[in-house]
């Protein structure tokens, strides 16, 4: 999937319009949706600040993968709730969905089978 069609999916998945977004990262409607059309691409400094508002990282962003693209978004989403919880809920609003807790629930318990798998070596 590429970026525009994955910028797309991110502002749909939140069920926002492209002024919404426009307006969070502080840019013309019309230059966000040259963005999802692949007309355009952003500068670094707003494709930090995409990466910011929807909760992924730059490589998701970047990356022109076939991965399964809703799995993707919920590991990121969870790994950065269990880096940062405060940060993550102000950044979503306080919104955590059930399907982000399962992620962040597999992370941790892949993190204590490692762990308890060094301790028993």
């Amino acid at each position: 999937m590429n970026f525009p069609t994955k910028l797309k999916k991110l502002r749909e998945e939140k069920k926002l319009k492209q002024q919404d977004v426009a307006d969070k990262l502080g840019i013309a409607r019309t230059t966000y949706a040259s963005y999802e059309q692949g007309k355009r691409e952003p500068d670094h400094a707003t494709l930090v600040k995409i990466a910011d508002f929807f909760g992924v990282s730059l490589d998701f962003l970047l990356r022109d993968e076939n991965e399964d693209f809703q799995d993707k978004i919920f590991e990121d989403e969870a790994k950065r709730i269990l880096k940062d919880p405060k940060t993550f809920l102000a950044a979503r609003d306080g919104e955590i969905t059930p399907e982000i807790l399962d992620a962040a629930l597999e992370i941790i318990t892949e993190q204590l089978k490692e762990g308890r798998k060094k301790k028993s070596d």
